[in-house]
């Protein structure tokens, strides 16, 4: 029963029993226990009547919520993975130091190949470890080479610059070669353990023209005098107070405008030398623009920098040789109807005695393709 029925039940209780006495006159003739017992009967019918009409209500119980225990989280150590002995590793801007793929070469063009690698595992290499040529197109080497991978040694964390010279095949076409690095022990390696490195190549039909000097346009300005029609740089006496320079003129007109020059080969090794001219310092080409018509006024005083090549012997103007800066200028002069060199030393050994080179058809071989 609801606690707050108790009251309001006694209270009924008082009231009916107080109804329900016997008066005045009959209760002098009931004893003391008689009352109790019929007013107790009284009551207990009376429950009785009102039981049914009454809802028990229970109480409201508070419902515990359990917080559960925190599960404890196992701790793990870490184990550090050793870095191999031989691992190769690069920087994608500057890998290809030389020849990116798809470079444009010319059939039959020489050219070198050059990676910049870094050691990044725990082993140094030295010349016994090798480069080696994998599969595919070889570009003038044979299946079987191999060579030094570096002349020194390259400690974990160095970077060494890797060299192949290698030649354009002689026709057109992509071409693409595999190479792979080997340690003393036959075991090849890379970046994941074999990796191979690449020389891709595009090949295309080209046209390789000699231009010799234009002769009207061409010869030798002494610091006094000129021109001449000759091709002589140094002195012009023993006394060396007057020298001369060489002014070389290329009609390029003839290659179009739209060609891509793929390579510039200066040919110098026809000429004759009185003295010792290379005593008067290295033998110094500029570009120059000066026109169709050489004056004296074109001389240069001084020996100023900026040259686009030089030679420093005998033995280098003998070699025909490639000149990437020339490659470049020539590019930029498409479109127009000369290129124009000055050819001059870079000083004087004051030895009074006459020191000069003369040469004959100093000449430019120059490749290029169309589109």
């Amino acid at each position: 029963m609801n606690k707050t029925l108790i009251p309001l039940a006694i209270l009924v209780l008082i009231v009916l029993v107080g109804c329900n006495l016997p008066n005045s006159q009959a209760t002098e003739s009931i004893s003391p226990e008689q009352i109790f017992t019929q007013a107790a009967q009284t009551v207990a019918a009376q429950l009785t009547q009102i039981a049914p009409s009454i809802s028990p209500t229970m109480p409201n119980i508070p419902t515990s919520t359990l917080t559960p225990m925190p599960t404890e989280t196992p701790f793990y150590t870490s184990t550090r993975t050793p870095i191999p002995c031989l691992l190769v590793g690069f920087n994608d801007a500057t890998i290809d130091v030389t020849v990116p793929d798809n470079t444009i070469m010319s059939q039959g063009q020489a050219f070198t190949k050059t990676w910049r690698l870094k050691n990044i595992g725990t082993c140094t290499w030295n010349s016994s470890y090798q480069l080696v040529f994998d599969r595919q197109d070889g570009m003038g080497i044979p299946s079987n080479y191999s060579q030094s991978l570096t002349t020194g040694s390259v400690a974990p964390g160095q970077e060494v610059d890797v060299s192949v010279n290698l030649i354009a095949p002689g026709s057109s076409g992509t071409y693409t070669g595999y190479w792979r690095f080997r340690d003393p022990n036959g075991v090849y390696f890379g970046i994941g353990g074999s990796s191979s490195w690449i020389v891709k190549i595009k090949v295309i039909n080209s046209t390789t023209i000699t231009l010799s000097p234009a002769p009207a346009e061409s010869g030798t300005i002494r610091s006094d005098a000129g021109p001449f029609p000759d091709y002589t740089a140094g002195e012009s006496n023993a006394d060396i107070t007057r020298t001369c320079e060489v002014f070389l003129s290329y009609n390029i007109s003839g290659i179009p405008s739209t060609a891509t020059i793929t390579n510039v080969k200066t040919n110098f090794s026809n000429y004759t030398v009185v003295g010792n001219p290379f005593g008067l310092g290295v033998l110094n080409a500029y570009v120059v623009d000066y026109g169709l018509t050489l004056l004296p006024i074109d001389f240069v005083s001084g020996f100023p920098g900026g040259h686009i090549a030089n030679w420093s012997s005998t033995d280098a103007l003998n070699i025909i040789e490639s000149s990437p800066d020339l490659k470049s200028v020539l590019q930029s002069k498409l479109g127009s109807n000369r290129l124009q060199l000055r050819l001059q030393f870079g000083g004087s050994n004051g030895d009074a005695i006459k020191d000069r080179i003369t040469f004959t058809n100093p000449s430019l071989v120059i490749s290029y393709t169309t589109p």
